[in-house]
Order: C-alpha cells, then structure tokens, then sequence
C-alpha cells in the first residue's frame, strides 16, 4: 500500500491509466467517509494465500498508522516492510525503531535526497567521502546499511549501480557525525506529497 491514503474513484476517467483524482481546484480528491487504510489492508493481507504475491506491506505510514493497523479488528498478518523516505536529514530514528520491534522491515527510499540527489551535494558528506576515498553515495549507502535497513538506492547508470554496492563500516566517529546531520541542518523531508488535511506523517 503505497500511501495510507484513501482516494475516490468515481473521477478516476482515464480507463487503464492509474491517475490521482483530483478536484477542480487541483487538489487531490480524498475518500475520508466512506474508505480508509484498514479496509484496503483486510483485503491485502488475504493475497499471499492466491499464491500472487509471497508478502505485503506498506510505504509511507508513520507510527500511529501502523498501531492502527495492527490493532484493527480484522487484522491477520504483519506488514512485512514499511517502506519510507529515510536520509542523514530525516533519519525517522522513531519510526525504524517501532518497526523493527514489530518486526517489519524499513526500506528507505530517496536515501540521498529524491531526484536531484541533494544530499549527494552536501559539504559535511563530501568532505568525509573524500576522507574514506569513496563516493558521497557509496558513504550515505554505508552509513544506511550500518543503521540496518535496506537501502533502494535507484539509478539507470551501469557503473553507478556497480558502485552503490561498494560499502563499508564506518568508524563509531564518522557515524554519529552523519547521524547527527539533521541536529544541525534541521530536519528535513523532500517526499512531502500535499494530501490536503489528511494526516499523512502523524
């Protein structure tokens, strides 16, 4: 389930085509009465039994929407990942935290900052790279890995792909100094999709 986010359908008019129905003013057109998360979960958690999928999870659901998940009435299985935008400038201590005591999986995506690879540009993180003679990606992949979650570090170049496998241990040092990024940067969350008044990260 990509967001915890229920969407009407009666303006989805694009056949096939998977859109995001949207209102005349361009916002996004919420379902906030009659669907919600849980029901859409009732009914993925039955799928692995058609022999279609091995596993289901979610993306993007914070502490409280998994608490409510779990302690659904009809709740069967637990999610077996939570996939959620994980970098040095939104570590989500918190959250990976609840998630590995539940027993789910943390996949971060956008781990150097979504398209434009911000974070990739980032003095502290070059500066260090250059230290350990490696790539900024190759650093933040590291760092990634060594905090225990899975990294989806995405890219179309051969070569790149080549190198975001080269990790490596940090020293204890370097890694409180990435992790401590976001205390002095501030926090901050580049997916930040605008569902109007619906608490997506609560």
């Amino acid at each position: 389930m990509h967001w915890p986010v229920p969407l009407k359908t009666d303006r989805v008019t694009d056949g096939n085509v998977l859109c995001i129905p949207t209102l005349e003013d361009g916002t996004v057109d919420i379902d906030t009465k009659e669907w919600n998360f849980i029901k859409t979960w009732e009914l993925m958690q039955e799928l692995p039994k058609t022999g279609k999928t091995k596993a289901v999870g979610v993306s993007n659901f914070s502490i409280n929407n998994i608490k409510e998940l779990l302690e659904s009435p009809n709740n069967k299985v637990v999610p077996a990942t939570n996939q959620i935008e994980i970098h040095p400038l939104l570590p989500q201590d918190e959250l990976i935290a609840f998630c590995k005591e539940k027993g789910i999986v943390v996949e971060a995506y956008s781990p150097f900052g979504s398209a434009n690879a911000p974070l990739l540009k980032e003095q502290a993180i070059i500066d260090m790279a250059k230290k350990h003679g490696v790539e900024p990606a190759q650093l933040i992949i590291s760092w990634s890995i060594q905090r225990g979650y899975v990294v989806l570090a995405k890219s179309v170049n051969p070569e790149r792909i080549v190198s975001n496998f080269k990790i490596f241990t940090l020293p204890e040092d370097d890694f409180k100094t990435i992790s401590n990024l976001s205390k002095v940067h501030g926090t901050k969350r580049v997916v930040d999709m605008k569902w109007g008044s619906f608490p997506i990260f609560q």
